[in-house]
């Protein structure tokens, strides 16, 4: 693939995270806060992430963890941002909403167009539930857990999909409350799902558009337990890269198996908030 394909992924903003913690229990299902969060783990997962976009040739820039925002790290949730247009989210939590205006002043700086759905009054968040296909043919928007299903429209209305197709999919299982928890679209064309995750419509959705021949069936040990749908796969050239915190042997070979190379790279303590590396991470250049 060339043209819009070799942009996605190449300049994405990241949040240090100087506030990350697990304050909020059970606000998703990996919340339980059994475990205390390392901190200086987690920042040095944080910076080895960060590196290895870096070392493959993506521009990241940074912004900074406002004071008590423990879940401002999660930037994906923040914004939906396409063709130099950033929707600002209104999340579903109401501890994050503190994240907007910071948000917004970022993508200021950087001369976005901004949209803000908060006075809208219905929950949207951002690229934790939007995911487009490489070739920018189709791009879809997840709802049921965080995102309101009303926000279709809002999204549609605002943001424009010129040559996309932009559907809806219905998450079902609160083990997959975000779509980028769910399902991860790969640079040659290829779709991992977690069926247990969509609706049996959904499901079918993503079938039809992708095709049965291009589908990879998570199980729930690289759904759950490696987060697989939230790595980030990035194309350089003829390089087809996932960056991901974990993959069981099966997978991690099958993917070899069809062209992709692996870049792994320990992200664990997010988990215990529920997040991983595609959480961290959003998407400004598409």
């Amino acid at each position: 693939m060339t043209g819009f394909a070799t942009k996605s992924w190449r300049r994405l903003m990241m949040c240090r995270p100087s506030q990350f913690d697990v304050i909020h229990k059970g606000h998703n299902a990996y919340m339980t806060m059994e475990e205390p969060v390392n901190k200086n783990l987690a920042m040095t997962q944080w910076e080895g992430l960060k590196s290895t976009f870096e070392s493959i040739g993506t521009k990241v820039e940074v912004i900074e963890n406002t004071k008590d925002q423990v879940d401002q790290v999660f930037c994906a949730n923040c914004a939906l941002v396409w063709g130099g247009k950033a929707l600002i989210s209104n999340m579903h939590n109401v501890p994050r909403r503190a994240e907007s205006e910071p948000t917004i002043a970022w993508f200021k700086e950087r001369n976005f167009e901004i949209y803000d759905s908060r006075p809208h009054g219905m929950n949207l968040e951002g690229c934790g539930d939007f995911a487009y296909n490489y070739d920018r043919k189709h791009a879809y928007l997840g709802y049921g857990f965080r995102t309101d299903e009303d926000a279709y429209n809002l999204v549609k209305d605002v943001i424009d999909f010129s040559g996309t197709e932009f559907h809806s999919l219905k998450l079902v299982s609160e083990l997959c409350y975000h779509l980028d928890t769910a399902m991860l679209n790969l640079s040659q064309g290829h779709a991992l799902v977690f069926r247990p995750a969509f609706s049996k419509e959904s499901l079918n959705l993503i079938k039809e558009i992708n095709g049965e021949e291009n589908i990879i069936e998570l199980t729930e040990e690289d759904c759950v337990t490696n987060f697989v749908p939230n790595a980030i796969p990035v194309q350089d050239g003829d390089k087809h890269y996932v960056v991901g915190m974990a993959f069981s042997p099966a997978l991690e070979r099958k993917l070899q198996d069809l062209g992709y190379e692996i870049l792994l790279t320990p992200y664990q303590e997010y988990r215990k908030s529920g997040g991983s590396i595609r959480c961290s991470v959003l998407d400004i250049g598409i």
